[in-house]
């Protein structure tokens, strides 16, 4: 009975297998006349088919190229942004440091001016005016002493105005 049981398992599971490989076969033998089918039609609409594939390229093509061109006008735009802003702070800097160096540079002349001696201009302007107010007593004395001076010492050169000065 043994032998039986086994003989009908055995049976089945090659019905079930012969079942399956069919079904496998079938669905192959479907998947090539569709192959065939596809490669029938290709042939017959090429013409049509290569027309309507290099009409679609083309419009994917000025669309991608359209896109691309606004991507490169985009960044050469930010780049030239980034650009003028790193311009104007570098001349900003450049504009900073030239005041700094021009301070320094008159710092040190007008150091050089005092121990070489060399009176400042705030010590010229006043140094002018006291010449004026002398020249005006000195007027005054000659209008009193009758006679005037017809050369004023602020004309006389520098070594001759402090000789009368004095």
């Amino acid at each position: 009975m043994m032998a039986s049981k086994k003989s009908k398992r055995g049976n089945a599971r090659r019905g079930t297998q012969q079942t399956a490989s069919r079904q496998m076969l079938s669905a192959l033998h479907q998947v090539w006349l569709a192959g065939l089918g596809a490669a029938v039609r290709t042939q017959q609409g090429a013409p049509k088919l290569f027309d309507e594939l290099v009409a679609e390229g083309a419009r994917l093509q000025a669309g991608k190229q359209e896109l691309a061109e606004q991507t490169v006008r985009r960044i050469v735009g930010d780049a030239r942004a980034r650009f003028k802003d790193a311009l104007g702070e570098a001349q900003g800097r450049a504009s900073e440091a030239l005041e700094n160096l021009e301070k320094i540079f008159q710092s040190r002349v007008q150091q050089a001016l005092v121990q070489l001696g060399i009176p400042s201009a705030d010590e010229l302007a006043a140094l002018s005016k006291r010449v004026d107010v002398l020249n005006t007593h000195i007027e005054k004395l000659g209008r009193r002493a009758g006679t005037t001076s017809r050369t004023r010492v602020s004309n006389l050169p520098h070594k001759a105005a402090a000789r009368l000065a004095s």
